[in-house]
């Protein structure tokens, strides 16, 4: 066969297609053609060092690998943290449910069954809102606008009637209920509160 038919089996072969030449006529060629012997070897060593790359340079990863670490040991924290506030909130929702279902049966002091029962309906609203954003912190922040705006409205009107003498301080204790899961709730929304305030105190 000619020295051309044979190189271009040679080269279909290294790219690995299939060829029509035998591999024994095209050994048998290259051990008796100098030409041919010499292609094999510069064709093989360049397609050696296309295929093969040097690695490149790693660059040294410890410091970062580290400050993953530390990241990781500061999610756990604020995980910590996190699990406290969601046990705290679900503990103060059932606090609040107890402390509704009397004005929900219409026995709420001198007031109206009719509107014990209104009152008691909003109490308890707040307080599934306190056990589902336990339950779904993600949700927090679509609880707290309505939820700030009943504890505020709730507080301010009972310091009117305490200040205008229409009903006593320790009748209204029972909003303490309402103001601490507010907070918790809040807390529970801005997981970042810890780290503001040690940096304003570093």
């Amino acid at each position: 066969m000619r020295c051309d038919q044979i190189r271009e089996a040679i080269s279909a072969r290294l790219d690995g297609e299939e060829t029509d030449v035998e591999s024994a006529v095209i050994e048998t060629h290259v051990a008796s053609c100098p030409g041919c012997r010499a292609f094999v070897e510069g064709t093989a060593g360049l397609h050696r060092s296309l295929r093969l790359a040097p690695a490149p340079p790693v660059p040294d990863l410890t410091a970062r690998v580290l400050a993953a670490i530390g990241s990781q040991s500061k999610g756990r924290e604020v995980g910590s943290r996190e699990r406290g506030l969601r046990i705290a909130l679900a503990l103060l929702g059932l606090m609040q449910l107890v402390v509704a279902v009397p004005s929900l049966l219409g026995s709420d002091g001198g007031v109206d069954i009719h509107s014990a029962r209104h009152l008691g309906s909003f109490s308890i609203a707040l307080a599934v809102g306190f056990l589902f954003a336990a339950w779904r912190p993600s949700r927090v922040s679509g609880l707290l606008p309505v939820a700030a705006a009943l504890v505020v409205c709730v507080m301010g009107t009972s310091l009117l009637d305490v200040i205008g003498g229409r009903t006593a301080a320790v009748g209204e204790a029972n909003h303490a209920v309402e103001v601490a899961g507010l907070v918790a709730a809040w807390l529970l929304a801005h997981p970042e509160l810890p780290k503001r305030t040690r940096t304003i105190a570093a």
